[in-house]
């Protein structure tokens, strides 16, 4: 979670934004910008970035498993020659 000391406002950014990043890959710790008070944005460093993104991969692909395996517990699946056969015959393949 964001550290709430981490927050500036975008024009202390805008003027000062190669020490921020600096600081931002030094430390790991995201920064909040605000507009009138309020935060408006969010910066990480890259590696945070890319952990956050494959988190969040894996977390849809481990879903969609759980959602097939509900699927299968509940009969709600088709013999998959049954499901190529109406693909053909609807599509003229």
């Amino acid at each position: 979670m964001a550290n709430i000391t981490n927050c500036y406002p975008l024009t202390d950014f805008q003027r000062n934004a190669r020490e921020f990043i600096e600081h931002l890959n030094e430390t790991k710790e995201p920064v909040l910008l605000t507009v009138n008070g309020k935060v408006q944005a969010v910066l990480v460093d890259p590696a945070t970035y890319q952990e956050m993104e494959d988190r969040l991969e894996r977390d849809h692909l481990i879903a969609a498993i759980r959602e097939g395996e509900k699927d299968v517990l509940e009969g709600r699946v088709r013999p998959a020659a049954d499901m190529l056969r109406e693909i053909k015959e609807e599509y003229g393949l």
